[in-house]
């Protein structure tokens, strides 16, 4: 019991040092230790909700989720997790244990790729759906992930970058 607590604790310890590589892209943590880390660092969750058979999902994550831009800016801002539409595995959200289909059910998911943010408590902050190109998708992501839609809009942001 003693090693299964230690191995856990320097997993997450050492965990969010492995999660961005620009060789690999993006690797997606479970909802359960994204919500840990979010809390203990303040960064903000964002969810990628897909399916396997979703051709946009499929370019998504070849393409997007390793671009450069777009690591740089989730490992600023984010913590990511993979929600399957489709997945019987489960998932505990906030001591509510679901399987990945009913948390998407859950976050009234509607198409297939879309992408949720949250913030470093869990709540949603809000969500984009579609595939989008990495030009579009890097300033999104630093767009919530700054806080700068609290005070303006995405256009105005984009005027001032």
């Amino acid at each position: 019991m003693k090693n299964l607590l230690l191995f856990t604790v320097l997993s997450v310890l050492f965990l969010p040092q492995n999660l961005y590589s620009q060789t690999d892209g993006v690797k997606p943590v479970p909802l359960e230790l994204a919500l840990k880390m979010a809390s203990d660092s303040e960064k903000k969750i964002l969810i990628d909700v897909y399916a396997a058979w979703c051709p946009y999902c499929q370019r998504m994550h070849s393409d997007v989720y390793t671009d450069s831009a777009v690591i740089d800016a989730i490992s600023e801002h984010f913590i990511l997790v993979q929600i399957n539409v489709e997945s019987d595995e489960k998932v505990s959200y906030h001591g509510n244990e679901m399987t990945q289909a009913e948390f998407a059910r859950a976050l009234e998911n509607r198409n297939v790729p879309t992408t949720y943010f949250l913030n470093h408590e869990g709540a949603i902050i809000g969500s984009q759906p579609g595939y989008l190109d990495e030009g579009i998708f890097s300033n999104l992501l630093n767009f919530v992930g700054s806080d700068a839609f609290l005070t303006q809009t995405f256009d105005e942001f984009l005027e001032n970058r």
